[in-house]
């Protein structure tokens, strides 16, 4: 940390990066409601390559400073396992790749922009790695809803088993990295700053600890999958009512 110069959670500038979120989701959907589904496709794919893009800018920073052990640098997180996961569910339109990708994606950007573990409190508001992380986790919430307003995505709960298929094969890859180099990728080994769970880990250990962890993430996707249904019910319903796109997303976000 820069002392005096990391701004804190939920300070004036934290709270115009959360607000981000629905002012770019009303830009959006008010876009797609203007522009052919060509264009937009098009939008989708230059984001697709963006994602990936934003990380590799942060993996060359991070070598620039010096950090070169590579362990630390892969993108094992859940936000970071996107890079993968968004370009191959927009390219290859697999169904179970896109489900994996409107669950878990929209999930960890939110995430990240309210609670920006490492950023807030560590970064000036105007630093290198306080803007790549915000663009990169605000395309992570983007993404998946012009794949779903624009290239023929319909969410559905039945899709949920594929999605925790996928999750769980992500979370043994991080799962084995962290054990066998020391790190802390999906917070599997270190319990972050958070005092419900902190307070989890002390009572019932690692195995409490993780059902919990898992329990929630679950929880998040199976809402998001439900929600996306729900959404495309009305849109199918009435085509025509971009007003109500914009209600459904501001009382789901807030």
């Amino acid at each position: 940390m820069i002392p005096g110069t990391a701004y804190g959670f939920l300070s004036p500038l934290h709270i115009l990066e959360i607000l981000m979120i629905p002012l770019s989701l009303f830009w959006l959907i008010r876009w797609t409601r203007t522009h052919s589904r060509q264009t937009a496709r098009q939008l989708l794919y230059g984001m697709a390559i963006a994602v990936p893009l934003l990380e590799l800018m942060r993996i060359l920073w991070l070598v620039w400073l010096g950090e070169g052990y590579w362990v630390k640098l892969l993108p094992l997180h859940l936000c970071g396992l996107q890079v993968f996961f968004i370009p191959l569910a927009v390219f290859s339109r697999n169904l179970p790749l896109r489900s994996y990708v409107w669950a878990t994606s929209i999930l960890g950007g939110i995430t990240a922009i309210v609670y920006p573990a490492g950023i807030v409190g560590t970064y000036p508001f105007f630093h290198f790695q306080t803007f790549q992380s915000f663009a990169l986790h605000l395309l992570l919430i983007l993404t998946p809803v012009l794949m779903f307003l624009a290239d023929d995505y319909s969410p559905r709960l039945s899709q949920l088993p594929s999605v925790i298929a996928i999750l769980g094969g992500s979370a043994l890859c991080a799962f084995a990295v962290d054990w066998i180099w020391g790190q802390n990728y999906m917070f599997l080994r270190e319990v972050p700053e958070i005092g419900f769970l902190q307070a989890i880990m002390k009572l019932g250990g690692y195995p409490a600890y993780w059902l919990t962890l898992g329990a929630a993430v679950i929880a998040g996707c199976t809402l998001l999958l439900a929600f996306g249904q729900y959404w495309k019910k009305e849109i199918e319903r009435s085509p025509g009512l971009g007003a109500f796109n914009l209600f459904v997303w501001a009382h789901f976000l807030f």
